[in-house]
């Protein structure tokens, strides 16, 4: 295999890997399932294995992804945070055990627990006081949520025992408030929850604790982090200590020693887990005894002494009824499937998503056929497979149209791409979710302008484009229907807010084909104002760092489109931000070009860089005769012979590059 292939193909395992921690741990809206982001993580385990010149110091699968939002006021753990490892078959937990057995002579005494799907807490108590609480982070500190725990009735703020001490487990909402909270949410026209995991994160984070004790948030408590009781040597033992400590644990943990009892157990609740008032997503299985679970230690992510047996994503059949096409705010056109409704993983599902065309082809799926469905991510409704024995004579072939379905403008497909768009900037539905877009709460967090009030807009003919939103008639808005006096000053503050947004946020929300958060992030760390950007070459583009053909191409096409530079023309005039946060910049570097290869001494990766970018300097991710600099460290790859080659790139070592910024 290409040596250039193996390290593209690593860097976009990382980049996906890094995606889908954003989607989870701090955004609560993951698109997979666990299962298929422990196999993205095992492809790059394998990749990095084989090809260690390509590990960094800190890769994905040696770490975890964290929660911690930026600004947040942030704590140490006194004991670290752990994850745990995933089994997804019976047969991988007998092996595990196995091992055990094998390595210490028996079989060890387990205990089993139900994994509930909510959100990790991290308790500290003194002289049995509540002290602090905070979310799991990155396992080594996290953030402070200490007043929306308060809120929580089954945490008590006051124990028995007066010694430090940490205590673990999970914040959830039960099913009921979930269903209760979705309805009102309904009601009020607002997004509903996609499932009570996510409900349950979001909630814990809110600036308003008086919304946090309205939602009846609940809590099991499993185990402790730094704690000293000699007395207590088991984990059932520590879990009948917490009990006596006021803390809710599980009903249903039990103790058993044999295989045979774990695989009884797991089949028990994998059949009967939605009779519960909470959802779990599997069985924890741990070693009892604390003297075999110090034997037995931690790799760099997991505890040796503990499993997580994930239970099979539900499947369900029903019929598919009709198939409908979205269009998107880039243009693109989404197939949706219209299903017979369903009950499958805590909710009704009517609708699910097909990808595109080549996703219909591949199925060879008709309209009246029977279809299995899942929750990918036991989130997003997925058709995994049709029943082609029940297909009726009445099956209706799909077809994908050749025009927008909204503004009739013909489809095109890009060169080896799958998908369809609409290339009519003007298309209705496309602005109005640039608009929505826009206004979201990870771009520019427009509170009170979300689908319906745009909606009520374009067809009040308020606005009809992005920059229209710093022109509206506030006094014609409280006029509208179901509007008033105080939505259109909330609405105007909310708006005057936006324009102070991060120079990151608003790129974000520019809608840039292709260019999510995390792009828009590695953008304007590179570039300290929209007008770099605007005088960009696509080659500027594609030196940055993490940042591919595909991007570069997309990004130099926006940023040279006459409709895009007016929308940024009327931005700046309205005052909203459009240059980035450059705090204590000494510009020693002046904005010279460096790459790094090879390993480093006084440095890891993440170090160099920023040190780099605090003195002025930019990171690229390829050598090319725009480069300034090469730091060369202990065994350096092929970069150095391009430089070489090149002639007019200065290849400089670590302590070169420390005289330069006076160290």
């Amino acid at each position: 295999m290409d040596d250039l292939f193996i390290e593209e193909e690593i860097k976009n395992l990382r980049k996906k890997i890094a995606y889908h921690n954003e989607l989870y741990y701090k955004k609560a809206q993951p698109v997979i399932s666990d299962y298929e982001f422990d196999k993205l993580v095992k492809q790059l385990q394998n990749l990095e294995k084989k090809y260690p010149q390509y590990k960094k110091e800190i890769s994905p699968t040696e770490k975890v992804g964290s929660d911690i939002e930026e600004k947040a006021k942030i704590i140490p753990h006194k004991v670290r945070m752990y994850s745990l490892e995933n089994a997804y078959s019976l047969e991988e937990v007998k092996s595990y055990l196995s091992k055990i057995k094998e390595n210490f002579g028996f079989f060890p005494n387990i205990t089993l627990e139900h994994k509930i799907d909510g959100f990790t807490i991290n308790l500290f108590y003194n002289n049995g006081y509540l002290k602090y609480a905070t979310t799991r982070g990155d396992g080594f500190e996290g953030e402070d949520v200490t007043e929306n725990v308060k809120t929580i009735k089954s945490i008590p703020h006051e124990i028995k025992y007066k010694n430090s001490i940490e205590v673990r487990g999970e914040i959830y909402l039960p099913i009921k408030e979930f269903e209760r909270i979705n309805k009102e949410r309904e009601q009020l026209g607002e997004k509903l929850f996609a499932n009570p995991r996510n409900a349950a994160a979001g909630t814990i984070k809110l600036k308003d604790s008086n919304i946090v004790a309205q939602r009846n948030l609940n809590s099991t408590i499993y185990t402790v982090g730094t704690f000293e009781n000699p007395e207590i040597q088991t984990q059932k033992q520590l879990l009948e200590f917490l009990k006596a400590n006021s803390f809710r644990i599980s009903k249903f943990n039990h103790t058993v020693s044999s295989f045979d009892e774990i695989e009884d157990y797991c089949e028990l609740w994998d059949k009967n887990r939605y009779d519960l008032e909470v959802e779990i997503d599997g069985i924890v299985i741990k070693v009892n005894e604390f003297d075999l679970q110090k034997k037995l230690g931690y790799t760099s992510k997991f505890p040796k002494w503990a499993l997580a047996y994930k239970f099979k994503a539900e499947e369900k059949e029903t019929q598919l009824l009709d198939v409908k096409f979205q269009v998107g705010r880039t243009g693109a056109v989404t197939p949706v499937a219209n299903l017979k409704p369903v009950f499958i993983s805590g909710s009704t599902v009517s609708n699910a998503t097909l990808h595109n065309a080549d996703e219909i082809k591949r199925l060879k799926l008709k309209i009246r056929d029977f279809v299995t469905i899942i929750k990918s991510g036991e989130i997003i409704p997925k058709i995994i497979k049709v029943n082609y024995d029940k297909r009726s004579e009445d099956a209706k072939k799909i077809k994908f149209p050749e025009k927008c379905p909204v503004c009739k403008t013909p489809l095109c497909k890009e060169e080896d791409g799958a998908i369809f768009y609409c290339n009519n900037i003007n298309c209705p539905a496309q602005i109005q979710k640039r608009i929505e877009h826009f206004a979201s709460r990870d771009a520019m967090d427009i509170e009170g302008l979300g689908e319906a009030v745009v909606k009520q807009l374009l067809e009040n003919k308020m606005i009809s484009r992005i920059e229209d939103i710093y022109h509206i008639d506030f006094e014609k808005f409280r006029t509208l229907e179901k509007q008033g006096v105080k939505s259109a000053e909330n609405l105007k503050a909310a708006i005057e807010n936006s324009k102070l947004q991060k120079f990151h946020k608003t790129i974000f929300g520019l809608g840039i084909r292709f260019v999510g958060d995390r792009t828009s992030r590695i953008l304007t760390k590179h570039f300290i104002n929209i007008d770099e950007m605007i005088n960009a070459e696509y080659n500027d583009f594609l030196e940055i760092e993490e940042i591919g053909e595909k991007i570069a191409h997309s990004l130099y096409v926006f940023f040279h489109d006459e409709k895009s530079l007016l929308m940024i023309e009327s931005l700046k005039k309205n005052g909203v931000n459009i240059r980035s946060e450059k705090k204590n910049i000494d510009n020693k570097l002046d904005g010279a070009k460096f790459v790094i290869t090879g390993t480093l001494q006084n440095f890891s990766r993440t170090e160099i860089k920023e040190e780099i970018e605090r003195f002025g300097g930019k990171i690229i991710s390829s050598v090319s005769k725009n480069l300034d600099y090469l730091i060369v460290g202990e065994n350096p790859g092929s970069k150095v012979k391009k430089a070489e080659k090149i002639g007019i790139v200065k290849i400089i070592s670590e302590d070169d590059f420390l005289k330069m910024i006076g160290k």
